[in-house]
């Protein structure tokens, strides 16, 4: 039962999100279950929504052809979400939390978008594992044969690469990213904390603490990150997300936002840090 429960709310979602219906209103984007587990807190489904049964399925509402080109499964691999997880206590939905991809010519980006079923609220993070193609999707393509030639490249440190129809396109890890959205949950699902005084707390916490996103990003790998259709090195992508951050946590201004990082890192930002700091206070997303 809770299984058909949880597969339902998928479905719920994917309306909210998407709006895709069929002729009858109701959303069909067939997904699979990947994994379910406990976790300190919580549990977590994790699903995945495949190409077959869908891109050729005329029942699906992201049906694309009867005979779809190689260009047709590439174009639905990548631009469709994949990845899909729910967090819950048994059978009570605490939060809903999809992948979403957009390409820009050759430039991808990745966010999370979060809903709140209890009470319909949603918002948009974003991803910071990169991949231009999500790893369910690369194997799934290599599976169904659609391109003979295919294959997975591996490189250094793990990380992998798809080769598909004479073209490259970095793989975006499963587990790492399973991590960042277990990492998300346990952010959103613990108290928040009070916060007396923002100033003195973003000065406290900005270095080697929980607003250090230099150090967040350490892990990754990708040269660039694009985001919002911007491509920013690690260094100024961090800048970023710390002026998004301390607008949230009260600061009122862009320009007071810029001297309040000059005064903790003692050091005038460059141009392009300055950039990246406004454009992440100003940006609509949470």
């Amino acid at each position: 039962m809770k299984t058909i429960t949880l597969i339902l709310l998928l479905t719920i979602t994917l309306t909210n999100a998407f709006g895709q219906t069929d002729n009858h209103g109701n959303p069909v984007f067939n997904s699979e279950i990947i994994s379910e587990e406990k976790l300190d807190g919580f549990e977590l489904t994790s699903s995945y929504y495949t190409i077959a049964n869908n891109i050729s399925n005329k029942g699906s509402s992201v049906y694309v052809s009867d005979n779809p080109i190689l260009t047709d499964y590439l174009k639905f691999a990548r631009e469709l979400p994949s990845n899909f997880f729910i967090i819950h206590q048994g059978g009570n939905v605490l939060v809903l939390i999809m992948l979403l991809q957009m390409i820009d010519d050759s430039n991808t980006t990745l966010f999370y978008n979060i809903i709140n079923p209890n009470n319909g609220k949603s918002a948009e993070i974003p991803c910071n594992v990169f991949g231009e193609i999500s790893e369910k999707r690369a194997d799934e393509l290599l599976k169904i044969r659609v391109d003979t030639a295919a294959k997975i490249i591996d490189l250094p440190n793990d990380e992998k690469e798809l080769l598909f129809n004479g073209i490259v396109y970095k793989i975006q890890s499963y587990d790492k990213l399973k991590e960042e959205v277990i990492e998300i949950t346990k952010q959103l699902l613990s108290p928040e904390e009070e916060i007396k005084d923002p100033i003195e707390y973003i000065k406290k916490e900005t270095i080697g603490g929980k607003l250090d996103f230099n150090k967040i990003l350490e892990k990754e790998t990708q040269t660039l990150i694009v985001y919002e259709g911007v491509a920013y090195n690690k260094k100024d992508f961090a800048i970023y997300l710390w002026g998004k951050k301390v607008r949230l946590l009260g600061i009122s201004s862009s320009k007071k936002a810029a001297k309040l990082w000059e005064e903790i890192y003692n050091r005038t930002l460059t141009d392009l840090e300055k950039k990246a700091l406004i454009s992440g206070f100003d940006s609509k997303t949470k």
